[in-house]
């Protein structure tokens, strides 16, 4: 270390922002970024992440320095084996040559490359956990490929962590499962800028939805547009707006068409700019994530800060995180009928919507990256003996 407390810290992620804009593309990557923009302020930081193609191998901003390496892709969270090997292999020769204090693996392909760059450097290793999907859940969730990640998990699991950071006390309790010591475990939730947020203005559409995340399975959708005709008896200018993509986007288009709601739900893809999914969000009368499988839900806190109510689906991260619910409602997971009525108390009923909303400003508090990330700096001193 230099100068007593200032650390040369190496965080492994599989994506990383391209700027300082911070357009991200999923919560993992959202953390990564924030979490190395507050560290940088009093410490070194270092970035190894995939090189998404139309961009440099090195790169500086907010004080970070980022090297990406593997061969050139696109963006991907699941399939692209060979470029995911091409990556960790690359990873762990660039991470070798660094001269760092402490390394953290940021997803289940950068855990072995965090822990083969610390047993070769001898420094402490750390893994930041968003969810533990053994015991079946990686078939359920990806299906037959699954089976690698499962095999993949296990190997991490077995390893020797200094420590694992888990992003909810659920998460905690599946570590705990899978044979880690809770003693080994420290939960520092995912966060928001809250200012940006405050600074990002868009006026309220009526009666419509919004919806962030990937198109996959697990995440439900088709359940939001099932709900979307529902309601649409009792709201005829009722819209969805759907942001993302994903392997199921054809499926779910094919629902919309077969119920004639094309005029209702609209498909926005990807969003480059992480301020214009902001706009989308709290634009939104209300925000929905009707998804069965979560590590966190970051996305539920970016509308909690947009000040944007939800309805979400009751499963124990987001009751975690929510709080049981402050700042929305939530309704039985996969319950289409139970989904489209609590909708419809939030935009039937203002004195709930305006609770809610107030609700949101309080619970957003307990976001702050600023905070969170002082979290994350205290276990890494407390890990190298400061």
């Amino acid at each position: 270390m230099i100068n007593g407390e200032n650390m040369d810290i190496l965080i492994v992620t599989e994506y990383f922002p391209s700027s300082e804009n911070c357009n991200v593309k999923g919560g993992v990557e959202s953390r990564a970024f924030h979490i190395a923009k507050n560290l940088a302020k009093n410490h070194n930081v270092h970035i190894i992440t995939s090189w998404e193609a139309g961009l440099s191998q090195k790169d500086e901003f907010c004080g970070i320095n980022i090297i990406r390496c593997g061969k050139q892709r696109k963006y991907s969270q699941c399939g692209s084996f060979t470029e995911r090997l091409s990556f960790m292999n690359e990873a762990v020769k660039t991470g070798k040559k660094l001269n760092i204090d402490i390394v953290e693996g940021y997803n289940f392909i950068t855990y072995p490359v965090a822990y083969n760059i610390s047993k070769k450097l001898n420094i402490p290793r750390i893994a930041t956990y968003h969810d533990v999907w053994l015991g079946g859940e990686w078939i359920k969730n990806v299906g037959f490929y699954g089976i690698f990640g499962e095999i993949l998990e296990r190997y991490v699991l077995s390893k020797k962590w200094n420590k694992f950071i888990a992003v909810s006390k659920y998460t905690k309790e599946k570590l705990i499962k899978a044979g880690i010591k809770e003693k080994d475990i420290d939960v520092i939730y995912n966060g928001v800028d809250l200012e940006k947020y405050q600074n990002i203005k868009a006026h309220k559409d009526k009666n419509t939805i919004c919806y962030v995340g990937r198109l996959v399975k697990y995440k439900k959708v088709d359940n939001l547009i099932n709900s979307v005709n529902i309601l649409k008896t009792n709201f005829s200018d009722i819209k969805l707006k759907i942001v993302g993509t994903g392997p199921e986007k054809e499926n779910l288009e094919k629902i919309v068409k077969t119920m004639h709601l094309e005029d209702s739900v609209e498909f926005l893809g990807f969003v480059e700019k992480h301020e214009d999914v902001i706009k989308h969000i709290k634009s939104s009368t209300i925000f929905s994530l009707p998804s069965v499988v979560e590590g966190f839900g970051m996305v539920t806190i970016e509308s909690v800060a947009s000040e944007t109510p939800y309805v979400n689906s009751a499963i124990p991260p987001t009751i975690e995180i929510t709080e049981n619910g402050k700042g929305g409602l939530l309704f039985e997971p996969e319950n289409i009928n139970d989904l489209s009525m609590k909708i419809k108390m939030l935009l039937e009923n203002k004195e709930l919507y305006f609770k809610k909303q107030m609700e949101c400003l309080e619970l957003s508090k307990e976001y702050d990256w600023n905070k969170l990330t002082h979290d994350v700096e205290n276990i890494y001193l407390d890990i190298l003996g400061e």
